[in-house]
């Protein structure tokens, strides 16, 4: 059996690896998918040139991501608010690019978790195709809501995203805090059923980390409802997948963070593609932040060492509440009430 675990995982890197090589070829297509809604947010439509463009937003997205990994937290719950919040672009585009830009750093870490046996391979394939049908549901309610509601449909999708942020920050402020190895006392029956229980090398313990999880039925139901959240508003998924495994499922620590981002991995590619289809990830856009994000979460890792993170988690916070508010307020003033 540990030998067939093996193997898969063997593939499964492989297969991240063939993905992140083929990402060019993927810029690509989306180029020349990508026309209808993007092709009203040109550069020229802010007042600045292409270069002026990329520049800007590879930037801004370098600071998020450097910002986002001393908090502790993924760029996708910070990116797509802020930018709906303060720029001009479509809010469509922006939670495209949002799943973008989640998809690209979640594929990036894949390889290395999977290499080392941190992501369960049992537990991805078990959340996988919940998680992955859902925000493939969750992106094609958006792209329905953009072509059926107009104004009205963005105003809610505002109204309930600003909602949603200020409910994630108030999570950060008032919620109990991880556990690196939870005490499990008992395992439900149906996850001895679907087999959970793997093992990991730990370094800092210089030993195998043999472990369980619990309640993989009540996981199944969140993760349907993280994807759904995931593909209508492109937030990326860590904020919430990480506390449903450590917390819930009662996964280690270490097992959560990396299950987590190969799962992420996994759904919002598929979830990325009703926005492509639709022609709302706009190269010029998303390749800077794409970049800047990636670039800003190394960045963001080598000073982690250096700086004290609580001061950055509080930033957060306030960045999140400000987008959210200012999101709601966009909300209200489209729907006429303000």
């Amino acid at each position: 059996m540990k030998s067939y675990l093996s193997r898969l995982s063997k593939a499964l890197c492989n297969s991240y690896r063939s993905k992140i090589s083929l990402l060019g070829l993927v810029l690509l297509i989306i180029t020349g998918l990508s026309g209808t809604v993007a092709a009203e947010e040109s550069p020229s439509s802010m007042g600045l040139s292409p270069v002026e463009f990329f520049i800007l937003f590879l930037v801004i997205s370098i600071f998020i991501g450097i910002v986002a990994v001393l908090a502790g937290v993924g760029g996708g719950v910070i990116f797509t608010p802020l930018m709906m919040g303060f720029t001009p672009i479509d809010g469509l585009i922006i939670r495209g690019t949002g799943l973008f830009v989640a998809m690209a750093g979640a594929l990036v870490a894949a390889r290395p978790f999977l290499r080392r046996g941190l992501a369960n391979i049992r537990l991805l394939y078990f959340a996988a195709v919940p998680y992955s049908a859902s925000a493939v549901t969750g992106a094609l309610l958006a792209v329905y809501i953009k072509q059926t509601m107009g104004v009205t449909g963005e105003a809610f999708v505002r109204l309930s995203l600003g909602s949603l942020v200020i409910l994630i920050a108030m999570l950060f402020i008032f919620a109990g805090g991880r556990i690196e190895y939870p005490e499990i006392r008992k395992v439900d029956r149906f996850t001895q059923r679907v087999g959970l229980a793997m093992s990991y090398w730990e370094e800092s313990l210089g030993s195998v980390v043999q472990y369980q999880v619990t309640r993989s039925w009540l996981g199944l139901i969140l993760f349907s409802g993280v994807g759904l959240i995931s593909g209508l508003f492109g937030l990326g998924a860590g904020w919430a997948m990480v506390p449903v495994l450590n917390l819930v499922m009662m996964a280690p620590l270490k097992v959560a963070a990396a299950s987590s981002k190969v799962l992420i991995g996994i759904g919002d590619t598929a979830a990325i593609w009703p926005y492509v289809m639709q022609g709302t990830i706009f190269p010029l856009f998303a390749v800077p932040c794409m970049i800047g994000l990636i670039v800003g979460t190394i960045i963001g890792a080598k000073i982690m060492i250096r700086v004290k993170a609580g001061f950055v988690r509080y930033l957060i916070i306030g960045i999140m509440v400000i987008s959210g508010l200012r999101l709601v307020q966009q909300s209200l003033t489209m729907l006429g009430y303000i």
